[in-house]
């Protein structure tokens, strides 16, 4: 197989028609992960033979393997073609996209495009984040972490709110909180490093300056409640991650985007980590 540039899919429907095959689309994800150089998943050693049945064999630990083996498509039984499509799907869809939906368009049932599409929120996360994972409750608090706005939640029982912000959001953040009762003490309390704000309801420059940010987290309620109608607390944050991707990524090519997920498919992801207890 020639070598396929990934900006040669400007469509699902280009990305079907070039990637008409089983092989095609191993030859391509081979390409994508070693880039001309195979390297064995199992010892990292480089002297590699292929074999006839499409395998590669390791001439340092003797292990056979595809170029399945170390990603999140191993021990797949789906076409990689769907998979590929899934990827795609999920990255260029401003809204995202639902289990439901993505069945439809793969043919597949809803449990199956669940499992798969949970495995690729995984991938959304930037291994270079550092901000800690955001908690699903009633409350909410923006929080600043590096020169980004996010959003913490936190449960809403007043004796639980001082102790999870200085749990979960670090000193120096700034918080911006609303005039809720709880949030009244919070100058007072332990560590006073916090800087607090109110932009209340006036269009103040306070307010203007974080309007992009009450944006996005518009976009998340938006498509909580649109797409996804509901999401569960232990997996919230896969949805915030996704949404942080999409928006990170607004002035590429739907083609880019893709590409750079398929450049994070190089870890195993169980059934453990998809659905965690």
């Amino acid at each position: 197989m020639k070598t396929l540039q990934l900006s040669a899919f400007k469509s699902i429907h280009s990305l079907v028609k070039k990637l008409n095959s089983e092989k095609k689309c191993r030859d391509f994800l081979a390409q994508i992960r070693w880039q001309g150089k195979t390297i064995c998943p199992y010892c990292g050693c480089e002297r590699i033979y292929n074999k006839k049945d499409g395998r590669y064999a390791c001439s340092g630990c003797r292990n056979t393997f595809t170029v399945l083996v170390g990603t999140i498509f191993q021990n797949t039984k789906l076409p990689l073609i769907k998979w590929f499509m899934a990827i795609y799907l999920l990255c260029n869809n401003k809204q995202g996209i639902s289990s439901c939906q993505l069945a439809k368009d793969l043919d597949i049932t809803q449990k199956t495009a669940w499992f798969i599409s949970q495995k690729i929120r995984i991938l959304f996360k930037n291994p270079d984040d550092d901000f800690k994972d955001i908690i699903r409750s009633k409350i909410t608090t923006k929080i600043s972490l590096n020169g980004k706005v996010f959003r913490a939640r936190i449960p809403s029982t007043p004796n639980l709110i001082h102790p999870n912000i200085l749990k979960y959001i670090e000193s120096g953040s700034r918080i911006f909180k609303d005039s809720y009762i709880c949030y009244q003490s919070l100058a007072e309390s332990e560590r006073k490093e916090y800087q607090t704000e109110d932009p209340g309801w006036k269009l103040d420059e306070s307010s203007r300056r974080i309007g992009k940010e009450d944006g996005f987290w518009l976009q998340i309620k938006r498509m909580t409640l649109g797409v996804y109608h509901y999401i569960s607390a232990a997996i919230f944050h896969r949805y915030v991650y996704e949404a942080i991707f999409r928006r990170s990524t607004t002035g590429i090519s739907n083609a880019d985007r893709a590409h750079i997920m398929l450049s994070r498919i190089g870890q195993v992801v169980t059934y453990k980590t998809v659905r965690p207890t």
